[in-house]
């Protein structure tokens, strides 16, 4: 499956820098070259090794409330409840509204930056963002409905949530951020950065995070994409895809693998090879019950939303390995396992036979999955520090955006939450042409990555 990838802000930018990264050094021609980065803070650009210079843009440099790097002081990036986090940084400065207020003046130039897109040449298009960032959710919520307007393809989000370590400000960006941008794409896959960095530290858990990603988002859209793969009567094709995440809402994303053993054949086999006699077949080193363990660590392990599982519509399963060791029976047992634990029958699944691998690896996508933790947990701490917000005296940069005591995970997908959400920020979008921008651009400001230095 062919998709445009296009970052935005500092997580934005690195995490696409990684993909580009993995289809390269697996072979899965995912995007083409159809990549695109943006970004208020330039500086991050300098990080990044698979983005061609041209494909960088830099939004909001002329813009007088941007800061810059030689502008920084003590003072800069507070705005209407700021805190340590978010103040004192590069670009926006964590403020969601500066982030739209700079993309919907630098709208022009966007517009110029995606004609470098092909969409005529790919199925699918990908925001990547930190949704607890100034310019991940401002700029990116701008850029999603450009997209959406422009573009007859499915546009997806996978958005990176801030841990329960960050600020209130993040946690509350990013909840708006999922308010606006579940109902806008045609799916989105939250990534919870929580059990990486618990698991490996801050300095590495955001690398670790960047790695992880990548070779799920990789496993998903890239299978079939490889030179090297054999024909496969349960190969999957972009239509498999497409299918399990056209219902919307929220996706996540397992993924497990175990080695091979590297067998090396004896003189002999090698002579009556050279010799044209019939060489026996090695016995697999695999069998059903080892693909169902392996499916089964899949969902149990990190998915890159946790949830609960059993509320998944639909399920996408894809083994990958040596053909000898796909067999049918393992096949079906992996199927079957998704399908008990799930409790939907609309489990597409398929394989990617490759030969020369010396691993096998299952890769599961769950659609439109609701029951997840971190998001509730996020809800909560936005409604708390939106009452705090409401306590004291209002900015002129606060537009009222609103939290109720709700859920913001399958409920939020729904018409009713959808146009409430509008209406809301239809009221507090007064300055800018209709014909522009919707009321989802308003919520979705972007903020700065200040604690998720990827």
């Amino acid at each position: 499956m062919k998709v445009a990838l296009l970052g935005v802000g500092n997580a934005g930018t690195r995490i696409v820098d990684q993909l580009v990264g993995t289809e390269q050094r697996t072979g899965r021609p995912v995007t083409e070259g159809q990549v695109l980065a943006f970004n208020t803070t330039p500086s991050v650009f300098a990080e990044t090794e698979h983005i061609d210079d041209e494909r960088q843009v830099v939004v909001g440099d002329i813009h007088p409330d941007v800061v810059q790097p030689d502008e920084i002081t003590e003072s800069e990036g507070e705005f209407d409840g700021g805190d340590d986090e978010t103040a004192q940084r590069e670009g926006v400065a964590g403020n969601p509204e500066l982030g739209v207020s700079v993309a919907r003046d630098d709208l022009p130039e966007i517009r110029r930056a995606l004609d470098m897109i092909e969409d005529t040449e790919v199925d699918a298009a990908m925001i990547v963002a930190g949704l607890g960032g100034g310019t991940g959710c401002g700029v990116g919520s701008v850029l999603l409905e450009e997209l959406k307007a422009i573009y007859d393809i499915p546009v997806y989000v996978l958005g990176v949530l801030p841990t329960s370590e960050e600020s209130d400000q993040r946690a509350w960006t990013a909840a708006r951020a999922i308010r606006t941008v579940v109902p806008l794409a045609d799916s989105v896959i939250p990534v919870d950065n929580e059990s990486w960095v618990t698991k490996h530290g801050a300095s590495e858990g955001y690398e670790e995070l960047n790695r992880a990603i990548a070779t799920r988002i990789i496993s998903v859209f890239g299978t079939g994409e490889r030179d090297d793969q054999r024909l496969s009567e349960l190969q999957m094709d972009p239509n498999d895809v497409r299918r399990v995440l056209e219902i919307g809402g929220l996706a996540t994303v397992g993924y497990a693998e175990t080695e091979l053993e590297v067998v090396t054949e004896s003189w002999l086999t090698r002579l009556r090879r050279l010799l044209g006699r019939e060489v026996p077949e090695p016995e697999p080193q695999t069998d059903a019950v080892s693909i169902k363990n392996l499916v089964q660590r899949a969902v149990e392990s990190e998915l890159t939303l946790p949830c609960d599982i059993e509320t998944a519509d639909r399920v996408l399963l894809i083994l990958s390995g040596p053909p000898e060791e796909l067999s049918r029976k393992g096949f079906e047992t992996g199927r079957y396992l998704l399908e008990d634990k799930t409790g939907t029958v609309e489990v597409l699944a398929g394989d990617e036979p490759l030969p020369a691998a010396t691993r096998i690896t299952a890769t599961v996508l769950l659609s439109n999955v609701t029951g997840v933790p971190r998001i509730e947990a996020l809800q909560k701490r936005a409604v708390a520090f939106q009452q705090e917000r409401n306590s004291q005296p209002v900015d002129d940069n606060d537009h009222g955006f609103q939290f109720q005591q709700e859920s913001v995970d399958e409920a939020d997908t729904t018409d009713e939450i959808d146009a409430e959400a509008a209406d809301e920020i239809d009221a507090v979008d007064n300055s800018v042409d209709e014909d522009e921008t919707t009321a989802h651009d308003e919520t979705d400001s972007e903020t700065e990555e200040p604690t998720q230095e990827q």
